[in-house]
C-alpha cells in the first residue's frame, strides 16, 4: 500500500531539522516502509512570526504492508528526532488514501499566502478519518497537512541536502570555497544560489547547530547530484537525500495582496515618494487610487535596493512581498522581495532604471524566492526519472582543495 506522510515543526532554535528526520526515516525504516523518490520539501509563508526556523514541512511517499505498524514506527522515530524540549510543536499526518491529498490543496495555498488555524486543519482530518499525531501545541499539523497537497504538478525545483554526523553538530562547517565556485561555474544555470560573488560568501551551507551540512539547489535531480559530487570539504558525512520542492518558485507571491497582517503577495501602484532611512533602507510610498501604502526595500537586498532608490515619483510598479505588522513606532509595511517596473515617468532622465523585473541579491533570497534565471524555465507538470544515488549513505572525508575563503 502506498501512503503519504506529512511532517512539520520538529526543529527548534537550538537545532534539529525536519528534513533530517525525513532522511532518517528513509534510511532507518527502509525495510519496514521504503520511501519513494522524491520526498517533498515544502516551504510555506515566510512571514509567519511563529513559523519554524526554516518554515519547511516534508512529505514522504512510503510503501507498506502494515499501515498500523508503520504509523507507530513513524511516530516513534519522529519523537526521537523532534526537539520538543526546545519548543518544537510537531505535527504528523498519515494519509492512507493518496487521492485525498488534493482535498488539502486549500490548506496548502492558504498556508503559502496567509495564516491557517490549526483547529481548522485538525477538524478536517477528523472528519475524513485521517490519522495524525502531535507534540506540544501541535501547530506543525498545518504544515504537515499542507505538504501533502504539493507535487510536481506545480512549478518545482530540486535540492540535495547532505547531513552531518552527530559528533559534528554545532561545529563550524568546512567547505572549500574554491570548489563551490568551480561547481557553480560548471553547473550554472542548472544549479543556482551557490555563491555570492559580491560578498565572496558560500551560500550552500547554513551556520546553525542543525544536522544539515550543505544544500545544493537546481533544476533536476541529476544536476544537484553531480554538483554535490564536485564539492570538497573536510569531514565525513552521514549521507544525503534529494528532495523535490516548491523552493525558488515565488509560489507565495502569486496572489494579489489583501493587506492582512503576515499575508504575502503582490500589489500595483504609482510611486508617490522615495526616501532613504537609517541603515540605508529604502522606503517607497505607493499610491493605488486613493490608497497609499508604505513599502520597504531593506539594505541587505543589494541590487533590489539600488533599483528602488532610483525610482521616481509617477513610476508605475508592481511590488511583491509580505506584510509586516504595525508597531507603536512603525506603521504596517510591505517588506519587498521583488519589483516589476511597469512604466517610467517622464521625469526619469538618466537614472538607469528600465522596465523589467528586479530581484534581491542571492544572499538576501528567501527559500521561496525565484532567481531571475528561472523566469521562463518553469517546470510545472514535469517529472524526472529516479537517479541512482538520490538517497546516499555515509560519505567519507573528501580531499580539500587549496583554501580560498
Amino acid at each position: 500500500m502506498r501512503c503519504l506522510v506529512g511532517i512539520d515543526d520538529t526543529d527548534s532554535a537550538r537545532g534539529y531539522c525536519t528534513t533530517y528526520l525525513a532522511y532518517r526515516i528513509a534510511t532507518d525504516l527502509r525495510r519496514e516502509c521504503p520511501v519513494l523518490p522524491y520526498p517533498r520539501l515544502v516551504r510555506l509563508n515566510p512571514n509567519i512570526p511563529f513559523k519554524t526556523r526554516g518554515n519547511a514541512a516534508v512529505c514522504l511517499q512510503v510503501e507498506t504492508k502494515n499501515p498500523d505498524r508503520t504509523f507507530e514506527h513513524l511516530c516513534a522515530i519522529t519523537t526521537e528526532f523532534s526537539d520538543e524540549e526546545g519548543g518544537a510543536n510537531t505535527g504528523l499526518v498519515f494519509l492512507q488514501d493518496p487521492n485525498l491529498a488534493k482535498r488539502l490543496t486549500r490548506f496548502y495555498l492558504d498556508a503559502l499566502h496567509g495564516v491557517v488555524n490549526v483547529h481548522r486543519v485538525s477538524k478536517f482530518l477528523r472528519q475524513h478519518k485521517v490519522r495524525f499525531w502531535t507534540q506540544g501545541n501541535g501547530m506543525g499539523l498545518v504544515g504537515a497537512a499542507s505538504s501533502l497537497a504539493f507535487d510536481e504538478e506545480y512549478d518545482h525545483t530540486y535540492e540535495l541536502i547532505s547531513y552531518r554526523k552527530k559528533e559534528n553538530w554545532g561545529q563550524p562547517r568546512d567547505i572549500d570555497a574554491s570548489s563551490v565556485r568551480k561547481m557553480d561555474a560548471a553547473t550554472f544555470p542548472h544549479t543556482f544560489n551557490n555563491y555570492d560573488y559580491q560578498k565572496r560568501k558560500v551560500l550552500i551551507a547554513p551556520h546553525g547547530p542543525d544536522p544539515v551540512f550543505a544544500g545544493v539547489r537546481g533544476a533536476s535531480p541529476a544536476a544537484v547530484l553531480s554538483a554535490f559530487r564536485m564539492l570538497a570539504y573536510s569531514e565525513s558525512l552521514d549521507g544525503h537525500m534529494i528532495y523535490v520542492s516548491n523552493q525558488h518558485t515565488d509560489a507565495h507571491l502569486a496572489n494579489k495582496l489583501d493587506w492582512k497582517v503576515y499575508s504575502a503577495g503582490w500589489t500595483e501602484g504609482r510611486v508617490d515618494g522615495v526616501s532613504v532611512g537609517p541603515g540605508g533602507h529604502v522606503y517607497l510610498a505607493l499610491r493605488s487610487g486613493r490608497i497609499k501604502h508604505l513599502c520597504a526595500v531593506y539594505e541587505p537586498t543589494g541590487d533590489l535596493r539600488r533599483v528602488a532608490r532610483r525610482l521616481r515619483e509617477g513610476d508605475a510598479v508592481r511590488v511583491y512581498g509580505g506584510v509586516r505588522k504595525a508597531t507603536s513606532i512603525h506603521p504596517k509595511v510591505l517588506n519587498v522581495e521583488r519589483l516589476d517596473v511597469l512604466k517610467l515617468a517622464r521625469s526619469h532622465g538618466e537614472s538607469g532604471v528600465v522596465r523589467g523585473t528586479y530581484g534581491a541579491s542571492p544572499r538576501a533570497n528567501r527559500h521561496l524566492t525565484k532567481p531571475l534565471i528561472r523566469y521562463g524555465n518553469e517546470v510545472a507538470g514535469k517529472r524526472f526519472r529516479e537517479v541512482e544515488g538520490w538517497l546516499g549513505g555515509e560519505v567519507r572525508q573528501m580531499r580539500v582543495l587549496a583554501r580560498s575563503r
